[in-house]
């Protein structure tokens, strides 16, 4: 299995978003230092649409020689009751599709949202028709990503794919998002219509099982990133594997170094699976 190695923009999320010590238009070069050709972006990472800084973000991507594999759009409610909002949100969505084409990303992510309702699924199938309807003729598609509501459980997984036979609506597969029990299971709903994946590593440990404190209160959880693997090879998979989190910085070990001993260790798991 010879997956690529890329960076996934919520990485960093730390140093943009809270420490305020890199920008977006820095990102790309701090990427490169790690060696790797491929990243993810987020849309929270933006300052702006307008064109010129759009075209500062594509001249600091072809800087560094990178390729965007995908936009994590984080805004929106898919799954909403209000009409009016919802209207708000897909139409605010549809931008992205601009943005992602005029950077050469491929694609963009946006999560279902969040509602508990027997009507969610249809608003969510329907949002995502008509978001997938405009990738098309923007020429980008769009994914979607365990990332809870009725995402979080491969079930809700299913049933939104099922009704979303497009070449157009892929999927985003985080290795670590889905619920206790429904990692694997949900991971095969995922694979076979990935076009990007986000992995998440807690451990450097030889057999691929990852466990964490989700809360910092005792609960814990955990996964099997070498089954995560396997699975995506069995189904095909060919895209890159975006590093979205690093093994914590111990008190001598500096990020950087954590985040290229993190990729060390994805590349050497991969090459571990027949």
């Amino acid at each position: 299995m010879q997956n690529e190695i890329g960076i996934a923009g919520w990485l960093y999320s730390h140093q943009i978003l809270h420490e305020k010590t890199l920008t977006l238009l820095e990102f790309p070069a701090t990427c490169a230092s790690h060696g790797i050709k491929t990243v993810e972006l987020c849309s929270a990472f933006f300052n702006s649409q307008e064109a010129r800084y759009i075209n500062d973000l594509r001249q600091a991507l072809e800087d560094q020689d990178l390729s965007v594999r995908n936009i994590a759009v984080d805004m929106g409610n898919l799954a909403g009751t209000d009409p009016s909002i919802r209207r708000t949100d897909i139409e605010s969505l549809k931008q992205w599709f601009y943005v992602a084409s005029a950077i050469n990303s491929p694609a963009i992510r946006i999560n279902t949202g969040h509602a508990d309702d027997s009507d969610a699924l249809s608003r969510v199938v329907d949002g995502y028709q008509e978001l997938t309807d405009v990738g098309q003729q923007v020429g980008v598609k769009l994914l979607m990503e365990n990332h809870g509501g009725l995402s979080a459980h491969s079930n809700g997984l299913s049933s939104i794919l099922a009704c979303l036979d497009s070449d157009w609506f892929g999927t985003c597969p985080d290795t670590a998002n889905f619920l206790p029990d429904d990692s694997e299971e949900g991971m095969r709903v995922l694979a076979p219509r990935a076009f990007s994946c986000h992995v998440k590593v807690f451990n450097h440990s030889l057999d691929g099982l990852q466990s964490w404190d989700r809360q910092a209160n005792g609960n814990m959880k955990s996964y099997n990133l070498r089954t995560s693997l396997e699975i995506l090879k069995d189904s095909g998979y060919e895209g890159p594997l975006c590093i979205e989190r690093s093994v914590p910085k111990e008190p001598d070990l500096d990020p950087t170094t954590g985040i290229r001993n993190t990729i060390r260790y994805v590349k050497d798991l991969l090459a571990s699976i027949p």
